[in-house]
């Protein structure tokens, strides 16, 4: 059986992971700190506009805050379009790989590398 839905839980587990104080995730948001407290112990909802605002500063899912995301599932919310196909690919050459053998790094993998470090340049 599922779990309930515990928004409050994910956003101060995210929160927390990431090293942001409530205080500093309300200057990010321009809310007020006590907002933050009463969304992490879900005695307020916030409004759709502050989730979408939580989960574009995370770079995460609405799905992932809602728990509705399977774990291993990475978001690519805020990469560019170069980047976001550069790690499809990476993440295919590993499925491929993982699927024959142990994974080496090849030249297309350099290749991949390559690209991604070119983008951040």
């Amino acid at each position: 059986m599922k779990k309930a839905f515990d928004f409050g839980a994910n956003l101060k587990k995210l929160r927390k992971e990431r090293g942001y104080t409530q205080h500093r995730l309300a200057e990010v948001l321009n809310i007020s700190e006590t907002m933050i407290s009463k969304y992490e112990s879900n005695t307020a909802t916030p409004p759709f506009e502050t989730i979408q605002a939580i989960a574009a500063w995370f770079h995460v899912s609405i799905d992932s805050l809602a728990g509705n995301e399977p774990p291993n599932t990475i978001s690519l919310s805020g990469l560019t379009e170069t980047q976001k196909e550069i790690i499809k690919a990476l993440i295919k050459v590993y499925n491929e790989k993982n699927t024959h053998s142990i994974c080496k790094i090849t030249a297309e993998n350099y290749e991949l590398l390559g690209r991604i470090l070119e983008s951040l340049m």
